[in-house]
This record gives structure tokens, C-alpha cells and sequence, in this order.
């Protein structure tokens, strides 16, 4: 898949995330659930430039790009949680949550590290306490 508009037209019928098989196999079938809905976020977008969208579609498809969003916030917050986290420089932080300020950066881990950790980020890392 390109998103280059030079290759607008330069697309197939299916598209393919490429995954390690060690990736498949620790996804199980989260994997399944993250594919469905991001499908239906990808749905979404094709009726949002199609148009004519009915109420029922957009509603759909608000609704799995909202779970989608959710659980990649999870994987995101799930991360910076992790012990070797403490090693990433604020600077670096920035950069990888796309924020011009690391100040913003170090704001948002402290704040997140503040909160108990949340259902979906339990499921992000496997966890089932």
C-alpha cells in the first residue's frame, strides 16, 4: 500500500500486513481483532471519500476506528510503562510522540505514570491480573 499520489492508482484488491510469524503467533487472535478493526476504519475512510455515507455506515465505522484508537493508546501507553522506557530521553520521547516541546513529553509519561494501569493495557502486554 502506498499512500504516495503518484501511485494513487497503483493498488490490489487486498491488503497485506506483513508479520513475523513469532508476531502472529504472540498476537493470537488479537491479531484478528486489531485487523478487523482497522478494516472498519479503513471502510470508514472509503465511504468518507466515496460520500453518500448512511448514518448506520458512518456509526460503524466511528465505532471501530474508537476501539482501534483505544487499543493502540493502550500498546502506547503499555510501552512507556515498560522498565527499559526510563532509558528513552525526553527528547527522544518527543520525537517518537511526534510533540515539538520534550517538556510536553515528560509531562505526559509523568502523568501517565500517575494513572493505575488500564484493562486495555493489561491486554497489550498479555497481562490477565
Amino acid at each position: 500500500m502506498s499512500t504516495d499520489p503518484a501511485h494513487h492508482d497503483d493498488h490490489q484488491e487486498q491488503l497485506l500486513v506483513p508479520l513475523a510469524a513469532e508476531d502472529v503467533a504472540a498476537l493470537g487472535s488479537d491479531g484478528e481483532q486489531l485487523a478487523a478493526l482497522f478494516a472498519a476504519s479503513l471502510h470508514g475512510l472509503a465511504l468518507l471519500r466515496a460520500g453518500g455515507a448512511s448514518a448506520a455506515e458512518l456509526a460503524a465505522a466511528i465505532e471501530g476506528t474508537t476501539g482501534l484508537l483505544e487499543r493502540l493508546e493502550a500498546v502506547r501507553d503499555a510501552s512507556l510503562r515498560q522498565p527499559a522506557a526510563k532509558d528513552v530521553s525526553h527528547a527522544d520521547l518527543a520525537k517518537a510522540m511526534h510533540l515539538e516541546s520534550r517538556a510536553t513529553a515528560q509531562s505526559r509519561r509523568r502523568t501517565l505514570l500517575k494513572k493505575p494501569v488500564g484493562n486495555l493495557e493489561r491486554w497489550a502486554t498479555g497481562s490477565t491480573d
